[in-house]
């Protein structure tokens, strides 16, 4: 539901404004999402659930699900990044590599969500957290050769698979660490660290590439997100412990 979408927003959106500008595009972006409000009404009450409820301040205390979540919030930081700043980090005249690298970020992710998903239902989703990481980042630093379409194209590709892993398989770990009743506060703190890191990321890089210029802030960018390798090793020693 979230990777149809980006598969076919993000890249028709970059081509539309240089056809027919911005203006025509955030309107027809507010319109299709309060398109949405006609579902409300649809939407199923709420399910009573068994067990003690936990809150969001308690899942902020919570060891086991806070580090998947710092994990996951970096990767998003590159997320937000790539969004919000390759239009601009890509020369003027490759307008049509910004168009197909959203596309083929947005269609690794979808896909790698998916292969994440069947593993995990067949060996656990702990295993995919350090390798989507890793991924991510290195798709990141590749990103940062700018000028190079190749680069830019095959860098947000391994950003995307990464994302995609840290995603499903962050999301899928916390749920499981919890009893059903839990499932509103994993819910809230994975979206926090969705959201938070996607906005600092988006913030952070566009001060920081007005000092450096684009390809240096895509590779500190790299590096920050690596220093979440200490909370995923943490978490998966954790884990093995417990088993």
């Amino acid at each position: 539901m979230s990777g149809v979408p980006s598969l076919v927003a993000l890249p028709l959106g970059v081509w539309l404004v240089g056809h027919v500008g911005y203006v025509p595009v955030c309107i027809a972006g507010a319109v299709a999402a309060l398109a949405a409000i006609v579902s409300v009404p649809g939407l199923p009450d709420r399910e009573p659930t068994s067990g003690r409820s936990i809150g969001v301040l308690a899942g902020f205390r919570t060891a086991a699900l806070l580090r998947p979540a710092v994990v996951f919030s970096a990767t998003a930081l590159a997320a937000g990044i790539t969004v919000t700043f390759l239009p601009l980090a890509v020369p003027s005249a490759s307008t049509g590599v910004v168009a197909m690298a959203l596309f083929v970020q947005s269609a690794a992710s979808t896909a790698a969500r998916w292969v994440a998903g069947r593993h995990g239902d067949r060996h656990g989703p702990a295993s995919l957290v350090l390798p989507g990481l890793v991924v991510s980042a290195a798709g990141t630093l590749l990103t940062s050769l700018t000028h190079s379409p190749v680069a830019v194209v095959v860098g947000v590709a391994l950003f995307g698979v990464g994302f995609g892993f840290t995603q499903n398989a962050t999301l899928t770990l916390m749920y499981a660490r919890v009893p059903a009743s839990g499932y509103g506060t994993v819910s809230a703190l994975w979206n926090f660290a969705y959201d938070a890191g996607m906005g600092v990321g988006a913030v952070g890089f566009g001060v920081l590439a007005g000092q450096t210029g684009y390809p240096l802030a895509f590779t500190l960018t790299a590096a920050l997100m690596l220093t979440a390798l200490a909370p995923a090793w943490h978490d998966r020693l954790a884990n093995g412990s417990r088993r």
